[in-house]
């Protein structure tokens, strides 16, 4: 008869079981539409700065509002995705995100005017916050926590690789085809999308939810409540690192842009940024199971920071190159950072509200990183707007050092009945 003691020996087993087991449940559902929609989104990074200056006579403010819209429209409906998700379930609100984002994609390339460009920017936010937040759900139900960092950033490596045939397929369309090709071709992907999803979640288990539910203003007041530390901190340092992302799509294009580089140049320069950014995510999720969150999640932000510090100093194709590649290496150490400690907080039984109000927090970043930037490069220059988004990124890194709790926590495994958390 074996010893009491030998079963927590082989303790890696386990674990390395329920990482391949959560990975394999979550292949079409979660990864697969996530690669394609991940794509479609960014075909039109090498091309709306373009866009709105060629075809509205967009000045360099109305190009990072323009940027912002997507991020404004995600910000507003967070909340009231959340609240779908709890009402609607998590599969029609995915399905309805897909939707709207390939309608958004259309109305977008018939737009006449910079306002009916803004509205539809709008709509593609509104739909990915349905989108978004559907799928975080789904993920903070089913993925255990000894095994998310590995699971997730495994998530944030397929949007990243999709995310580089993007930029490459958005910036050879606009320049060889037409300006407005890429957006047609968005909403190509987005159908495809629809047909997956579809297809892949009929089955899709859905979070349990329990209680009443009769007042959703005091429902969201308590999620606020209960969790007001964690939102002031971890939530003000994913403003910050949301705020970096966005400067960094915001910074590159116009600064290619103004050296006079064409829309596939700076499609080149976008793909090989998100080509680096896409090959950490193995020793990312590692690294975040085995030491923590912030062990990459700090060298993220000084790495972006300094890349994006280093954009006005670039004068040529190449330079701009070299610091989209250690933008990309910031980027690349942030996989799946906001999304993980979003869901390490987030209640299990009930993630939906919890996650509105957090997505809600993070996408101000996003939402008010170029129009600040733009702003700022309106008033004064281009390289001040970079020196002070630069800013942000050391601010961040102070955040996480000092101020934000890890927010990893391990499962105890004092004896054999104690197994890691699974997904009914």
């Amino acid at each position: 008869m074996s010893s009491p003691e030998t079963p927590p020996a082989p303790e890696s087993q386990p674990v390395r079981s329920s990482v391949r087991s959560t990975i394999r449940s979550l292949v079409w559902s979660v990864y697969a539409p996530s690669f394609l929609l991940s794509m479609g989104q960014g075909i039109l990074i090498p091309v709306l700065p373009g866009f709105a200056k060629q075809e509205m006579a967009a000045t360099i403010g109305l190009i990072g509002l323009v940027i912002a819209a997507r991020h404004i429209g995600t910000m507003i409906f967070d909340v009231p995705a959340g609240i779908l998700v709890g009402r609607l379930g998590l599969r029609k609100t995915m399905i309805a995100g897909v939707v709207l984002f390939g309608v958004s994609a259309v109305w977008a390339g018939l737009s006449p005017n910079f306002s009916s460009l803004m509205a539809a920017r709008v709509l593609a936010g509104v739909s990915f916050a349905l989108w978004s937040i559907s799928r975080h759900s789904y993920i903070a139900t089913v993925v255990p926590i000894d095994v998310r960092g590995r699971a997730l950033s495994l998530f944030g490596g397929i949007s990243r690789i999709a995310t580089i045939l993007g930029p490459l397929m958005g910036g050879i369309l606009a320049e060889h085809v037409g300006i407005r090709v890429p957006f047609y071709a968005q909403a190509v992907v987005a159908v495809m999308t629809l047909v997956m999803v579809l297809i892949t979640t009929k089955n899709m288990i859905e979070p349990k939810r329990s209680g009443n539910r009769h007042n959703v203003f005091a429902e969201l007041g308590g999620v606020v409540t209960r969790h007001r530390r964690d939102f002031a901190t971890a939530g003000i340092a994913a403003v910050s690192l949301q705020f970096l992302r966005a400067g960094r799509e915001f910074l590159i294009p116009v600064w290619g842009g103004e050296l006079g580089l064409g829309e596939a140049k700076i499609g080149y320069i976008a793909t090989a940024s998100f080509a680096i950014d896409s090959m950490l995510f193995p020793f990312v999720g590692y690294s975040m199971d085995k030491w923590g969150r912030k062990s990459t999640g700090i060298p993220a932000f000084i790495v972006l920071g300094l890349a994006i510090a280093l954009i006005p100093l670039t004068g040529s194709f190449g330079a701009l190159l070299a610091v989209g590649l250690i933008a990309g290496l910031g980027n690349g150490l942030s996989s799946g950072f906001v999304l993980i400690m979003g869901t390490d907080l987030a209640p299990k039984d009930n993630p939906g509200e919890f996650l509105g109000v957090w997505r809600l927090i993070s996408d101000t970043g996003g939402a008010s990183g170029p129009i600040a930037i733009g702003g700022i490069a309106q008033i004064l220059t281009l390289g001040v707007a970079s020196v002070a988004t630069a800013g942000i990124g050391a601010f961040g890194a102070l955040m996480l050092i000092f101020v934000v709790k890890e927010t990893m926590t391990r499962t105890p495994r004092p004896s054999v009945d104690t197994d890691v958390p699974r997904a009914k």
